[in-house]
């Protein structure tokens, strides 16, 4: 036993249980079928993995070659792309050693004979009793007393009667030999992260930097706590998770619960206008189920995100506990790889989750007024949720350095003239959407950054927000213009007259806010408006803090000592957050998932990001960094993409990632 391992006696005599969660597919949850192994080394069943990768690619262009793996999410290549979609999964190895233990489990394991008594007695069918792993030898107990003990009586030997085979199915990993070689792989390469056995090694890494024995690299992940912090980190990562589906679960109770409360509402409505009333009943019941069921549906998705993620970083502790008790050093190098891949995975979810996760209610908002017959309206209200970071694994944006991406040509043959980008978001997939002043078109980038679709519009385009994961808003003329975004088009949903000239505006709490001129107003979906503020200054562009929906004013103005950026609480209280000073002409603005605001200084040719109350405040880019007239900006998880408005760049826009 290794020093630091699990108490002998925690550890079932026949080894099966503590590797009972390997015989679980993360998909179907069912026993694994016909397992397949895949590089990050989860395993799932082959009909499991290839109706999901069938599904992942399916919408994509068909000359996808790849697809992330369903637990950790990691991006996995087949070994043949060229083959049909549905043939992936049959390219990946089988995991031999789940299907040792399904054939233990099962009682279809094959005997194991003694090998003395094969090879002196020419008998074939006594049982053996022990096995010597020096020797590498099967031997009964009558073989073993007469002749292996008197010979080799130092050699160390394993009673397999109680473990049904699984002491030697275990000793695969500790014996495996080079298939080219036929030599033990008892080495290990950091630089490829392969094993060999001590001919690869010269053959084939002699060159590298690090190269260790098996035994060694587990001797420096324990001597460097590695191993250690990783099983800490995976720990309390899997706590996160654990707290993260419980608190779904609460929200689709919630939902359900609102979502009966306002079928009750209806039903109440009904019952007092039910003969002129059916046919508007139905429409908005089944507004209501549709809409229950988007946001149900994005609900479980994420919670099974979170399930799956957290069942494997389980697995992943529990199998290296065994493996570490065994001294199986193979085995927990390859499950120190896949905590190191799941933690990655953790990380990028996080990411995710915290853009686009939410707190959400269903209402129904009833409108009677005794004179119009109508059953009132279903409210979507979303608020940004908090998520608890794991400490050491992730790094607050405040604290992350800009590197860029890559640089979009947006100007297409059919534009008449030079571009110039007032508005632009990024989608939950990662598309853009730009709005094109001077030509009159929204334009849409695939994630490879190219233009795959234009919508020409009825107006000058200035300021668009994100309504949700698939439905953009754009300020346009004297109204409102909702776009459905898919991967490849866009198409127009809805048109809000508003009478008033539109620049900036965003999507709060079920409402547009929307500027027009010197003043903001809220507007609804009816195209009704409430005056919120009157400033002094144009305001070209508006984004509000999905947590606390507070709404930020950048103020167009370059005074020395005037107000550059205004606050203004959900209860309509102002306060100027930021002077003119390094910030010089104010134009675009939004608001990350952690509460930091972003500025484009249209004169002081800068971007800074600073904390909502306006106390910490750092250029992100500057001059420097090609960065003239900034006008639009737009954060998204650890993406941001801004506009410039002088010379070629402002035929141009700009992709960054935090790092």
């Amino acid at each position: 036993m290794a020093e630091g391992g699990p108490n002998q006696e925690s550890v079932p005599k026949d080894g099966t249980q503590s590797d009972s969660h390997l015989l679980e597919c993360p998909i179907c949850l069912e026993q694994l079928h016909q397992p397949r192994c895949l590089p990050c080394h989860h395993s799932l069943c082959q009909e499991c993995l290839s109706t999901y990768i069938t599904s992942e690619v399916s919408g994509k262009r068909d000359t996808a070659t790849s697809f992330t793996c369903p637990v950790c999410r990691t991006l996995t290549h087949p070994i043949d792309k060229t083959e049909d979609k549905d043939k992936w999964a049959e390219q990946f190895p089988v995991d031999k050693v789940v299907m040792g233990l399904i054939q233990m489990k099962s009682g279809s394991t094959d005997s194991h004979y003694c090998t003395y008594c094969e090879k002196t007695k020419k008998d074939k069918k006594v049982l053996a009793q022990f096995w010597c792993k020096t020797n590498q030898c099967l031997f009964c107990e009558s073989c073993k007393l007469n002749h292996h003990d008197i010979i080799h009586p130092t050699c160390d030997g394993m009673d397999i009667r109680a473990s049904g085979g699984n002491l030697l199915l275990r000793s695969e990993t500790l014996t495996k030999k080079c298939d080219k070689h036929n030599k033990k792989m008892g080495y290990f390469c950091v630089d490829h992260k392969t094993f060999g056995c001590s001919k690869c090694i010269i053959d084939a890494h002699r060159k590298c930097n690090d190269v260790a024995t098996t035994e060694d690299y587990c001797s420096t992940l324990d001597r460097n706590s590695t191993l250690k912090d990783t099983i800490t980190y995976l720990q309390k990562a899997t706590d996160s998770l654990e707290s993260e589906v419980k608190n779904f679960k609460q929200y689709l109770q919630s939902i359900a619960d609102d979502k009966e409360s306002a079928l009750q509402s209806i039903d109440d409505m009904e019952e007092r206008f039910i003969q002129r009333m059916k046919e508007m009943k139905k429409e908005i019941t089944d507004d209501l189920i549709a809409k229950y069921k988007v946001e149900s549906d994005n609900l479980k998705a994420t919670s099974q995100k979170c399930e799956r993620l957290k069942i494997a970083m389980q697995n992943t502790m529990e199998s290296t506990a065994t493996a570490r008790q065994q001294n199986d050093h193979m085995g927990t190098i390859l499950l120190y790889q896949r905590g190191q891949t799941e933690l990655d995975a953790w990380k990028d979810l996080v990411k995710e989750m915290r853009m686009t996760s939410s707190t959400v209610s269903l209402k129904h908002e009833a409108e009677f007024d005794g004179t119009s017959l109508n059953f009132g309206k279903i409210v979507v209200q979303k608020q940004q949720r908090q998520f608890t970071d794991v400490p050491g694994l992730t790094k607050p944006l405040s604290e992350c350095e800009l590197k860029e991406v890559r640089k979009v040509n947006i100007k297409m043959k059919s534009d008449r003239s030079d571009c110039i980008a007032r508005g632009v978001v990024i989608t939950p997939d990662g598309s853009i959407v730009v709005g094109d002043y001077n030509n009159q078109k929204l334009k849409l980038i695939n994630t490879d950054g190219d233009v795959v679709d234009e919508l020409k519009v009825d107006g000058r385009p200035y300021d668009l927000c994100l309504v949700d994961n698939t439905t953009v808003a754009a300020a346009i003329g004297n109204g409102v213009h909702v776009v459905t975004v898919t991967s490849s088009k866009l198409t127009l949903s809805n048109v809000i007259n508003i009478g008033k000239t539109c620049h900036g505006i965003t999507y709060r709490n079920g409402e547009f806010i929307v500027s027009s001129g010197t003043e903001v107003y809220r507007v609804t979906k009816d195209g009704k408006t409430h005056m919120l503020h009157r400033g002094t200054n144009t305001i070209w562009t508006l984004s509000h803090d999905h947590r606390t929906g507070t709404l930020f004013i950048p103020y167009h103005i370059n005074t020395a000592g005037s107000p550059a950026v205004g606050s203004l609480s959900t209860d309509n209280l102002h306060k100027d957050v930021m002077k003119v000073g390094i910030v010089s002409y104010a134009y675009g603005v939004d608001v990350d998932g952690e509460g930091n605001v972003y500025v484009c200084g249209y004169e002081s040719n800068n971007v800074i990001q600073m904390s909502g109350d306006g106390k910490n405040v750092r250029e992100l880019l500057t001059a420097a960094d090609d960065i003239t007239k900034p006008l639009a900006i737009f954060v998204y998880g650890d993406k941001l993409v801004v506009t410039n408005q002088s010379g070629s760049d402002r035929n141009s826009i700009r992709l960054f990632q935090f790092i």
